[in-house]
């Protein structure tokens, strides 16, 4: 099935706008519409993603993507975004915007819509297809930053990463690494390292017609013998859904593969409850399904509607011997996903308010100081970004826009911690206390992100890394009620 009656828009490049379903705004957006739309068949959708310091118009400005597009047959659309957001917070919800607003206006086939981006849109296209596994057929992260655990949600995303070895902005272990784990996860992929453009756009022209042709290659899988979910909130992916997390806000794993025997086989890690959508399991209806969740298994005698599992003692015995158990209903509709607490107490206080007044990211830089017994916080101000309107604890987990979250402390001097810059922006970081009342003899117990501590010679041997994520901290810490 295909969305759209009928075409509303002619080939061609068009400025256009939709309303965000965030918070109502008008946004706009640039689109591109080959020839082939005469044809009144169904289009595929390429959504493109654009750079730090750009706008929805770099793509068609600095690339071919219009030419290739029209060769190929695409529609292409290139987001604004919100600017430098980092596609995190309002700016995801505009990619999903977008994608339902190109559908309005034309005719897209569902199973070929398509992700790509590079730089800071390359950590978008990890970011948004890893959080919208349902949506996109393949994405194709170009020069993008590594997306850490978060890359089990792409096992029928196909990606295809693209990175040169000598970029001297985002460097190329930032591919490497998902890409290594990609193969010990068996996800299918494929790796593109170039030698020769740094972190130039020219990158981008040069492979649209192999990213092009890859995702002709790859539509959407329409029942996929393995998914997985990597999360902190309730997901799904296809016909698997994870409805709550044990440890909150700690990520949750789940993995689960359908084999040919009817045997369906999960890896589940503070994973309090999911479910299965059973007809949409690759598997025959004629043959018992066998479920193995580690060591617990059973038997499903549903054939359609959700199989809902959910984990008992774990956190209650942690010396319970034996494998964990679990409890399994059947529901027709798939049941709400678990609520995440709300902000409450001191600190949830401090935050509600330090961000409706517009000093957020100095309330977060005297509570972490204070919380992990530094002297001194410094922190990229300019990526501390959350939406207008209450603060909730889902705007908190997306609160440090930057990709990565991590935390260290380490011993400075005063003309160490004056000698660092804001990592992208290169304007001068947020320093509490004040950098001018530092002291000037001694060295000082600091506590930063890591992209900020990476400036300092021998960091990694001088740091420890006291927080896996900025965001999971404040979360803890505001939802704690004290």
């Amino acid at each position: 099935m295909v969305s759209g009656a009928a075409f509303a828009l002619e080939s061609g490049d068009h400025a256009l706008q939709f309303v965000s379903s965030e918070d109502g705004t008008t946004q706009p957006y640039r689109l591109y519409v080959p020839s082939a739309v005469a044809n009144q068949t169904s289009l595929p959708l390429v959504v493109v993603l654009h750079g730090w310091g750009v706008d929805e118009i770099a793509w068609f400005k600095f690339t071919p993507v219009k030419r290739i597009a029209e060769e190929f047959g695409f529609v292409v659309a290139a987001p604004y975004a919100r600017g430098n957001w980092w596609y995190r917070g309002p700016a995801e919800h505009d990619i999903v915007d977008v994608v339902e607003d190109v559908r309005k206006r034309l005719r897209i086939d569902p199973d070929r819509i398509y992700l790509a981006g590079h730089s800071m849109g390359g950590w978008g296209t990890w970011w948004i297809g890893s959080r919208h596994p349902n949506l996109f057929a393949a994405i194709a992260p170009m020069s993008g930053f590594d997306p850490q655990d978060f890359v089990l949600n792409c096992v029928n995303l196909a990606p295809f990463v693209i990175h040169d070895q000598l970029d001297d902005i985002v460097p190329v272990s930032f591919s490497r690494r998902p890409v290594q784990r990609m193969a010990e996860l068996g996800i299918s992929h494929q790796y593109r390292e170039e030698i020769g453009y740094g972190h130039a756009s020219r990158m981008i022209g040069e492979n649209l017609p192999r990213v092009f042709e890859w995702f002709r290659a790859h539509p959407r899988v329409g029942r996929p013998q393995r998914c997985a979910i990597a999360t902190r909130v309730g997901q799904r992916n296809r016909w698997l859904a994870l409805l709550k997390t044990e440890t909150w806000p700690k990520l949750a794993r789940l993995d689960a593969v359908a084999e040919k025997n009817g045997h369906i086989r999960i890896n589940a890690d503070n994973v309090a409850s999911f479910a299965l959508h059973v007809s949409e399991l690759p598997t025959s209806s004629g043959v018992p399904l066998r479920i193995a969740i580690g060591d617990w298994q059973t038997t499903l005698s549903a054939t359609k509607g959700w199989a809902v599992f959910e984990a008992h003692g774990a956190m209650d015995s942690p010396k319970r011997s034996g494998p964990k158990q679990w409890s399994l209903a059947y529901q027709q509709t798939l049941p709400q996903q678990a609520p995440v607490p709300a902000i409450h107490g001191k600190i949830g206080t401090r935050l509600r308010e330090a961000h409706a007044n517009g000093t957020l990211a100095l309330v977060v830089a005297e509570i972490l100081r204070a919380y992990f017994h530094a002297e001194v916080c410094v922190l990229d101000s300019d990526k501390i970004r959350v939406a207008a309107g209450e603060l909730t604890t889902q705007k908190l987990l997306d609160a440090w826009v930057h990709p990565v979250e991590r935390l260290a402390r380490i011993k400075l001097t005063r003309e160490e911690i004056l000698g660092l810059n804001e990592s992208i922006s290169k304007g001068k970081p947020l320093v509490v206390p004040p950098a001018e009342s530092l002291p000037k003899r001694r060295k000082l117990t600091v506590i930063l992100p890591t992209l900020l501590a990476a400036q300092i010679p021998d960091w990694e041997k001088r740091a420890e890394i006291v927080s896996d994520s900025l965001n999971e901290t404040l979360c803890e810490l505001a939802t704690r009620g004290r």
